[in-house]
Formats: C-alpha cells, sequence, structure tokens
C-alpha cells in the first residue's frame, strides 16, 4: 500500500483511462468515471490511515477485554473502533483534501469537455475545477483571468476548511495520544 500511495497520479489517470473507459466502455468526461478513478487514487492513503489507526491502539485496552471473555468482533466493534474511527476520518479527510486539487488524471480520462449545459446524470460530459482553472488561465481575455483567480481562492479555501475539519474531528475526539 506505501508504494501505492507513492505512485504519481497521472499513472492513476492511465489506469483510469484503461480500465474505466477502455475495458467497461464507460463514457469519456463523466463524473462517474472521474469519481472512481479518483476514490482509487485515494484509497492507498485511507488503508494506511486505517492501518495506522488500529495499530495506534492501546493494547491494554484489547487485552482487557479479551480477558472479560469479549469475542474478537466485539474487541474491534466495541472497543478498538471506537478508539481509532478519530484518525481514520482524519486520514480520509486528508485524502479528500489530497484529491481536491488533482487534474491530471482527470485530464486523462478526458475531463476537459466544453459543458454548456448542467449534467443531469452521472454518465453526462463535465468538468472540474482545476481543469477549468487551468483553461480559464490559458486564455487571454481578462475576465478568465479574474475568474480563474475566484476559482482558485474557492479551491484554496476548500482545502483549508477540510484541513480544519481533519484536525478538529482528530483532536476533538481522539481518546490517547501516541
Amino acid at each position: 500500500m506505501n508504494n501505492l500511495a507513492a505512485v504519481p497520479s497521472i499513472i492513476f489517470g492511465v489506469v483510469g483511462l484503461t480500465l474505466y473507459l477502455g475495458i467497461f466502455g464507460l463514457p469519456r468526461s463523466s463524473p462517474l468515471v472521474g469519481g472512481m478513478t479518483l476514490s482509487f487514487m485515494m484509497l492507498p492513503n485511507i488503508i494506511i490511515a486505517t492501518k495506522n489507526a488500529f495499530t495506534n491502539v492501546p493494547i491494554a485496552i484489547k487485552d482487557a477485554a479479551f480477558a472479560l471473555g469479549a469475542p474478537h468482533i466485539k474487541v474491534i466493534l466495541d472497543h478498538s473502533l471506537p478508539i481509532a474511527l478519530p484518525r481514520i476520518i482524519h486520514g480520509a479527510v486528508l485524502a479528500i483534501a489530497r484529491i481536491l486539487g488533482e487534474s491530471s488524471p482527470l485530464l486523462m480520462i478526458g475531463m476537459v469537455a466544453f459543458i454548456a449545459d448542467t449534467p443531469t446524470s452521472f454518465f453526462d460530459p463535465a468538468t472540474v475545477l482545476p481543469v477549468q482553472i487551468y483553461i480559464w488561465s490559458s486564455s487571454p481575455e481578462i475576465a478568465f483571468i479574474e475568474l480563474a483567480a475566484i476559482a482558485i481562492i474557492a479551491l484554496l479555501l476548500m482545502l483549508f476548511a477540510l484541513n480544519l475539519i481533519a484536525n478538529f474531528v482528530k483532536r476533538k475526539f481522539e481518546f490517547f495520544d501516541s
């Protein structure tokens, strides 16, 4: 998983292009393909965060539950999971914050379409904010430069808010510091 987490994002775009568009035949520029590609990209980070969260659960709590005769599944659900959950949520929110600004895998699956109407289904063509920022910033008109600046500020505010949420959840609900 550590190796998959270190893979450049463009490789996930190639995998999405091959798997979802080539093998499954899903339409280019669809939000469904974009979402599946980005979720595949953030999966290693969530798995690593979950593994680390369960590793940091104090062994004394698990041993005490086993000593009282709790079955393995009850120890996990009633003791380990509540302690590990803040770190799992923290890792998931940070993974979402990471993929929020990703554009290279989405460029590979064709999410650069010109969209005249609002998409009505998951299979209609769509675009994403990082790609739209790139398109606007490469346009010579001053109005598009201003739109790109506003979109960059909006994206930064979303990233800042997600990081604040992640840190709040971790600090507020974490039982044990390790």
